[in-house]
C-alpha cells in the first residue's frame, strides 16, 4: 500500500508540473484579480440532488464574478469523480467558463486527494499570482465544493460503489495533503450533498491560512469576499490600528464611503477582514514566520494566572472595545513584569497589565472569570476544555483519568497546546493523521465547571483586589442549576437567524433552566430594581427573579461589569454599561433596561 501511495504522488505531482506549463502558455487570457481555484465534486456519494447543488453553488460565485468586472477575478476549474482532471485554466471568461458544466457527468468515485495534489498546477512556476489591494494580499484561494468523502486515489478505475472505498486512511492522506497546501493558500469548503462530511470539511479549512465553511446558500455572498477585501483596505482607521472593535471599523467605513450602503453580511465581511489582518500580509513575509513559535506561550510569573484561565476585562481596563465585550484566554506571560497575553474569543491578541508593572502598582486590566469558550464553526479553538480521547497514549502526563485542561493554542498541523491543571503544558494530536489523544470537554458539565472554578481561587486570581473579584457562580450559571423549562419556548431571536450547525462529537449548552420570563408580572427581587430584555417584536419582558437578582448583584458591584445570563435557553452577555445583551454565540445584539424600584438609592 505504501508504495501505491508513494507512486500515486509521484503521478499526481508530476501531472501538476505539467498543467504549471499549460496555465503558463494561457497566461494571455488572464485576468489582474486573485485567482481562485474550484474543485467540483461530481461523484457518486452526493446524490442527484448534491450534484445539482453543487452546480448551483459554482454558478451563483461565477455570475456574481461576473457583475464585478472591475476586481476582474481569475478562475480555474478541476473536476474529481469519473475523471479527475482540469476543464477550464486560469481565465477571466466567466460565460465560457459555466459551461464547463455542460460536460460534467455525475457518479463515480472521490479522489480528492488527487484533485488537491493536481491543484498544485495552479501554484508552481509563477502559474499565478497574488493580488495587493492596498495593504493587504490576496493569496490565491482553493474553493471546494464536495461533500468530503474521499476515495482511495491510488486506484485509477472509477466504481459507483463509493461506502466501501471510503476509509480513514484515505481521510489521513487528504488531510496531509491540504495541510501542506494551506500553509499559504486558503481553502474554502461549500459542503453539498445527501451527507456531508463536515469534520473533514472543517478541519480542511480551519488548517489552512484563512479558509473558513461557506454554507451553499452563502455562495453568492462569499463572491464578493476580493471586492469586501478591497473596502476594507481603504479603511484608515482599521489599517492604523487592530481593527477589532467592530463599532470604530463600522464608523470608519461610513465616513470612508458616505454615499454608499453595505448589507448586513458585507459589513460582517469588511470587520471579519480588518480582524484577521495579519492572514493576508505577503508570502515572503508568513514564509519567513513559519508556524506558531510555541516558545511564547510560557507560564513565567507564578502571580499570574496559569496559562489557559479564562478572562474578562477588568476594573482598570482602559483599551476600548479590543475585547469586542468578550471573554479571552490567557496564553502567555510576558517578559516583562506585570505583562501578559489574551487571547480574545475573537481570534484577536494583545497583552494587558495584571498586578505590578515596572511603572505601577496593582493595576488589573482583566480579571479571571468563569464563562466558558463558546464554539463557532470551528472544531476546536483557544480556551477550550478537554479531556483524554481514544487515542491518548501518554499515561499519567494529564495529571490521572478525568483531569481536564485548557487549550492554549490551535497548531497549524492538528496539533493543540494544552495545559493540564498539574501545570504540565504539552502538545497533543487533535486530527493529526487521523488521531486524537484529547476530546472536548461539555463546557457546561459540573467537571468543566469546578475546573474553572479552581482556576478563579487560585492565588493569582485572589490577587485581584478584593470586592472587584467576582465569585466563581456571579460570572457564570451553571447549566446543572435547578428547574424545568418549556420545551416549546424559542429564542427571542428572529427565526429568519441562521442556524448554527453543531458537530456531532460538540458540546454546547444542553441542559434545561429555569424559566425566563415571569408570567405573573415584573417582581423586583432586590432593593435595585428590575431588569428587562427586548424581544424580537419590541415587547418589554422581565427576566425572571433568579436572573434578575444575579445582574443586580453584578451591577451593584461594578455597573461596567458583564453578567451570563440565559434566556428562553440561550446564552446571552448582558452589557449593563450599554444597556444590551449580546448571544455569545450569534454575537446578535438586543436591548436591555433597568426599572428601578421606589427603594431604590
Amino acid at each position: 500500500m505504501e508504495d501505491s501511495v508513494k507512486e500515486s504522488q509521484l503521478f499526481w505531482n508530476q501531472q501538476a508540473a505539467i498543467e504549471s506549463q499549460k496555465h503558463i502558455e494561457f497566461r494571455y487570457q488572464y485576468g489582474e484579480g486573485p485567482c481562485n481555484v474550484f474543485i467540483l465534486d461530481t461523484s457518486s456519494s452526493l446524490g442527484e440532488h448534491g450534484f445539482t447543488q453543487m452546480k448551483e453553488a459554482f454558478l451563483s460565485i461565477i455570475d456574481e464574478y461576473a457583475k464585478h468586472p472591475e476586481m476582474d477575478e481569475n478562475v480555474a476549474v478541476i473536476v474529481c469523480g469519473r475523471e479527475t482532471k482540469f476543464t477550464r485554466y486560469f481565465s477571466n471568461h466567466y460565460e465560457d467558463i459555466k459551461h464547463c458544466l455542460d460536460d460534467l457527468h455525475f457518479g463515480g468515485s472521490s479522489p480528492l486527494t488527487a484533485a488537491f495534489l493536481l491543484s498544485k498546477g495552479c501554484f508552481m512556476n509563477g502559474a499565478s499570482h497574488t493580488r495587493r489591494v492596498g495593504d493587504l494580499y490576496i493569496h490565491p484561494r482553493l474553493i471546494l465544493i464536495s461533500d468530503g468523502r474521499p476515495t482511495d486515489f491510488t486506484a485509477f478505475s472509477s466504481s459507483d460503489d463509493h461506502s466501501a472505498l471510503e476509509s480513514d486512511e484515505n481521510k489521513d492522506y487528504l488531510l496531509q495533503c491540504t495541510r501542506d497546501l494551506g500553509k499559504l493558500q486558503p481553502i474554502f469548503c461549500i459542503p453539498v450533498g445527501r451527507n456531508p462530511d463536515w469534520t473533514v470539511l472543517e478541519f480542511i479549512c480551519n488548517q489552512s491560512r484563512g479558509g473558513k465553511i461557506v454554507h451553499s446558500y452563502e455562495a453568492r455572498q462569499f463572491a464578493k469576499l476580493s471586492q469586501n477585501m478591497k473596502i476594507a483596505s481603504r479603511l484608515s482607521y482599521t489599517m492604523m490600528n487592530d481593527g477589532n472593535d467592530r463599532e470604530r471599523v463600522m464608523t470608519s467605513l461610513v465616513c470612508t464611503f458616505p454615499d454608499e450602503e453595505f448589507t448586513e453580511m458585507d459589513q460582517d465581511d469588511i470587520f471579519e477582514v480588518c480582524l484577521k489582518k495579519s492572514l493576508y500580509r505577503p508570502v515572503d513575509r508568513i514564509e519567513a514566520e513559519g508556524g506558531e513559535d510555541l516558545n511564547r506561550f510560557e507560564e513565567r510569573n507564578h502571580q499570574m494566572p496559569p496559562l489557559g484561565a479564562r478572562v474578562k476585562r477588568g476594573r482598570d481596563w482602559a483599551w476600548d472595545d479590543q475585547d469586542s465585550l468578550g471573554p479571552g484566554t490567557v496564553i502567555g506571560h510576558c517578559k516583562n513584569m506585570g505583562w501578559l497575553t489574551v487571547e480574545w474569543d475573537t481570534g484577536s491578541r494583545n497583552i494587558y497589565r495584571y498586578g505590578t508593572t515596572c511603572l505601577e502598582s496593582d493595576v488589573y486590566d482583566v480579571q479571571v472569570c468563569n464563562e466558558p469558550r463558546i464554539l463557532r464553526n470551528e472544531p476546536i479553538s483557544t480556551g477550550c476544555q478537554v479531556h483524554r480521547g481514544p487515542d491518548w497514549e501518554l499515561k499519567n502526563q494529564d495529571g490521572g483519568t478525568g483531569s481536564i485542561g485548557s487549550v492554549v493554542t490551535v497548531v497549524e498541523n492538528g496539533d493543540i497546546l494544552v495545559r493540564w491543571q498539574n501545570g504540565f503544558l504539552g502538545q497533543y494530536r487533535f486530527g493529526r493523521n487521523g488521531k486524537f489523544d484529547l476530546r472536548i470537554c461539555d463546557p457546561f458539565s459540573p467537571e468543566a465547571v469546578r475546573h474553572r472554578e479552581k482556576l478563579m481561587r487560585t492565588p493569582p486570581a485572589m490577587n485581584y483586589t478584593s470586592g472587584a473579584q467576582a465569585s466563581p457562580n456571579e460570572d457564570f450559571e451553571k447549566a446543572l442549576d435547578s428547574s424545568e423549562t418549556s420545551s416549546n419556548k424559542t429564542s427571542p431571536i428572529t427565526t429568519t437567524n441562521p442556524i448554527l450547525h453543531v458537530t456531532k462529537g460538540k458540546y454546547f449548552r444542553n441542559h434545561s433552566l429555569s424559566s425566563d420570563i415571569e408570567t405573573d408580572g415584573p417582581s423586583f427581587s432586590c432593593a435595585l430594581g428590575q431588569w428587562f430584555w427586548k424581544d424580537g417584536t419590541g415587547k418589554w419582558n422581565p427576566y425572571c427573579r433568579e436572573t434578575n437578582t444575579k445582574i443586580n448583584r453584578c451591577y451593584k458591584r461594578d455597573p461596567k461589569s458583564t453578567a451570563i445570563v440565559t434566556v428562553q435557553n440561550q446564552t446571552y452577555r448582558v452589557v449593563m454599561a450599554k444597556n444590551i445583551q449580546i448571544h455569545v454565540v450569534t454575537r446578535e445584539k438586543s436591548e436591555v433596561k433597568l426599572v428601578k424600584n421606589e427603594f431604590s438609592a
